[in-house]
């Protein structure tokens, strides 16, 4: 009987040893995180896929770090516009953000990001942007040496349509359309070249301009046509892909420097989960808004192709800004 207890009470601790063996091994192999709250600026709503792509990467970090690291998100004005908030990181009172087109305010060569009829698929922003992307590196290491930002991944969009008093098909339905865009100088360059007639205006007002025939037409991605319901003041919608929307999320590089190797690890790792959570609601919402205003609206699909050759040199009018070009025709080269 003494031998059967024994030989269980030897069993116990053996178990128990493992088990104790088992966890001081894992604990050691766990980074040790040191604390760190990191300012995360968005000038768009609560709400969006970005700020709920932002969230997830706050949620995950403060998880994955054992509650060291932590990021308060800053969203729908409390951080500012973007423009406010690019600021904040280069003065160091904002830590991180997710922002896109104002980068070029900021170094003029990165008005690539939202130049119109330039990336031919999704695909091609993959290629360029993406894991890999030798163009993509050369931007990204660009915008660390003339802003002090640094990308972490990237946010994609859905492309942006336009919505119009009129059906648009060829190139010939785009002479004299009284269209608005962002006030943005490539831009209008780029649908002037078109035949069209640029119309930069503040967002808000767009809706009561298309109403009262200001304007025959904007620009934007389905969910601010959709968010909007500019299908309540006109009636064609023109899918025309011509800009591929993304955002990115950055982090300023003094900081980035200032961390350890397993703090950058990890803000890493959240970086591109928060990505791939960002990219898989945005496709979700833009089949519920695609259908929501092709019911609405009379849909026409143009071929773009003429449209992007007839504006190919477009680009030579910004040949004088350092850098621009080389990066503009390596994107061109990408698509091909």
């Amino acid at each position: 009987m003494m031998k059967k207890i024994l030989a269980r009470f030897v069993i116990f601790t053996v178990a128990v040893s493992l088990v104790a063996c088992a966890f001081i091994s894992s604990a050691a192999a766990a980074p040790a995180y040191g604390k760190l709250l990191l300012k995360m600026g968005s000038s768009t709503a609560v709400g969006t896929a970005e700020v709920e792509a932002m969230s997830h990467f706050a949620k995950i970090l403060e998880e994955y770090s054992g509650g060291a690291m932590k990021a308060d998100v800053l969203a729908g004005g409390l951080a500012g516009g973007e423009r406010e908030i690019v600021e904040g990181q280069q003065f160091g009172t904002m830590d991180m953000s997710v922002v896109s087109g104002i980068l070029q305010n900021f170094d003029p060569a990165m008005m690539i990001m939202e130049w119109d009829l330039l990336f031919v698929s999704e695909a091609h922003v993959d290629k360029v942007f993406g894991p890999g992307g030798e163009v993509g590196k050369k931007v990204y290491d660009r915008l660390v040496k003339t802003t002090g930002i640094r990308i972490l991944s990237m946010f994609k969009r859905t492309p942006r349509l336009m919505t119009t008093n009129r059906p648009i098909n060829t190139l010939d339905d785009l002479k004299g359309l009284k269209l608005r865009v962002p006030e943005m100088q490539a831009r209008i360059a780029l649908w002037t070249k078109l035949g069209a007639s640029p119309t930069p205006m503040a967002f808000p007002e767009v809706y009561t301009a298309l109403q009262t025939n200001t304007i025959d037409g904007q620009e934007n991605p389905i969910s601010s046509i959709v968010n909007s319901k500019f299908y309540e003041v006109v009636d064609y919608l023109a899918l025309t892909n011509h800009v591929y929307g993304f955002m990115f999320l950055t982090i300023r590089d003094d900081l980035w420097q200032s961390l350890d190797a397993a703090q950058q690890e990890l803000i890493m790792k959240c970086a591109i989960e928060a990505s791939a959570f960002n990219d898989n609601l945005v496709k979700g919402k833009e089949k519920a808004d695609l259908d929501e205003a092709m019911a609405e609206m009379t849909v026409t699909r143009p071929d773009t192709s003429s449209w992007r050759e007839f504006t190919k040199d477009v680009y030579k009018q910004f040949s004088n800004v350092e850098g621009f070009e080389e990066l503009y025709l390596a994107i061109v080269e990408a698509g091909k």
